[in-house]
């Protein structure tokens, strides 16, 4: 794994919330706002740049959360990655003495995701089959301080839902897909906010070639 030397969230400090973990996500999605499209050749969205730089926002949480079907699809990609040398020297750099529990947050669990979930390096995966509420427990318990939720768009929602995802990093990629037959995806799916329940403040952004990468504090009405 190849890292870039210039990254747009070096240094970074995500600050601790009261009485509960920080929770917080990275997604890539093109121009026109898809973030995933179910067919073959779409993927990835972003560059390798945007690929270092969502490694090097996951490097910094104590836990990772998937739901089934993003864990199905890339369980297998995040757990190598998580025993890299470079994603360990990564988090040495952070101050983690140890790797992020990785989570993968569903009620119904099958034989499908616990084959994903096998692995040569004996890594202990926990599969959570409560609400949101009661995976934020469980966090505070195992004492996580910061939270990345990784996805997918349906794990986002419930997130939002509950008002808990503290900020969006944002990759903005030079693509337009378009949609038919409900092929493409964004962020958030399975529930429609109102107007003005959901609003971001941008905290930075910055351009590598001609990605745009933006971070955002949510706001919540």
């Amino acid at each position: 794994m190849r890292l870039i030397r210039t990254m747009p969230y070096n240094n970074l400090r995500l600050k601790p919330i009261s009485g509960r973990p920080f929770f917080y996500t990275s997604f890539v999605a093109s121009a026109d706002g898809k973030a995933y499209v179910r067919k073959k050749g779409y993927w990835p969205i972003g560059s390798k740049t945007d690929y270092d730089v969502f490694t090097h926002l996951r490097s910094y949480a104590d836990a990772i959360i998937d739901g089934k079907n993003t864990a199905i699809r890339f369980a297998k990609y995040t757990i190598d990655t998580i025993h890299s040398e470079e994603f360990k020297k990564l988090r040495k750099t952070n101050g983690k003495a140890y790797l992020p529990e990785y989570i993968v947050l569903t009620k119904h669990p099958d034989e499908t995701l616990n084959s994903v979930l096998q692995n040569p390096y004996q890594f202990h995966t926990t599969i959570f089959k409560e609400d949101v509420r009661s995976l934020v427990k469980y966090l505070q318990q195992k004492n996580r301080k910061t939270v990345f939720v990784d996805g997918g768009p349906h794990v986002i929602a419930s997130f939002l839902k509950e008002k808990l995802l503290d900020e969006i990093f944002l990759t903005i990629a030079p693509r337009i897909f378009g949609n038919e037959q409900n092929l493409a995806i964004t962020m958030v799916e399975g529930i429609l906010l109102e107007p003005n329940e959901v609003k971001l403040q941008l905290i930075s952004m910055e351009q590598i070639e001609n990605e745009v990468y933006l971070r955002y504090k949510i706001l919540y009405s």
